[in-house]
């Protein structure tokens, strides 16, 4: 009885750990001109062809580099596995932490529609493949912003040519939008779930 009562109180106090953390993060996530910025009405990318000077011009309305390297340095929390509030790790955590089976049902749901959107694949190709939002996301992120990840530097270095970037620029931000509405729902959902923890102590 003594092991089973030690092994729910680490579980709770890691549970609630983990928990705050996520929310924390999140809160200075939201916290940030990021979310304004690329989220505005008026946000996205015109692309201008001319047919008689054969050129190409896009012009590109949303978050500027500063607030991006600072929104990614927290985002990159959510989606690493090391610091335990990765996204599918929560998710997990929801089945072993008291909560309603219709909330744990509807953070699985969620994640899955959200994995679902990022699996989708956007206009844009290379080498006749096509591109998904979750490789356009993952590669702003890791061969730019936060890492500089070998295989993604070079995809990153070789979108960065030309006026297609502006567009590249314009799905980042659209597929970090909606990665953030998650983050930022969940975060609302862990307020009632660390409130019950914190009630149950240590015991």
């Amino acid at each position: 009885r003594h092991n089973e009562m030690a092994t729910q109180s680490l579980d709770n106090t890691e549970a609630l750990k983990r928990l705050r953390l996520f929310n924390e993060k999140a809160q200075e996530l939201q916290s940030y001109s990021f979310i304004d910025k690329a989220l505005h009405r008026d946000t996205g990318v015109t692309v201008h062809f001319d047919c008689e000077k054969k050129t190409i011009e896009a012009k590109r309305v949303g978050a500027d580099k500063e607030a991006r390297a600072a929104m990614c340095l927290v985002l990159r929390f959510f989606l690493q596995l090391r610091d335990g509030i990765e996204l599918h790790q929560i998710a997990e955590l929801y089945q072993s932490i008291p909560a309603k089976d219709e909330d744990r049902h509807r953070v699985c749901e969620n994640l899955k529609m959200l994995d679902a959107f990022l699996d989708r694949e956007t206009v844009l190709a290379l080498n006749n493949e096509p591109i998904t939002y979750r490789a356009v996301r993952d590669t702003f992120l890791y061969g730019d912003q936060a890492h500089a990840n070998a295989d993604k530097r070079i995809m990153f270095e070789m979108w960065k040519v030309g006026p297609i970037y502006s567009v590249f620029e314009s799905f980042f931000e659209y597929a970090v939008g909606e990665t953030i509405r998650y983050i930022l729902w969940l975060a609302a959902m862990n307020v009632d779930r660390i409130k019950a923890l914190e009630q149950l102590g240590p015991s």
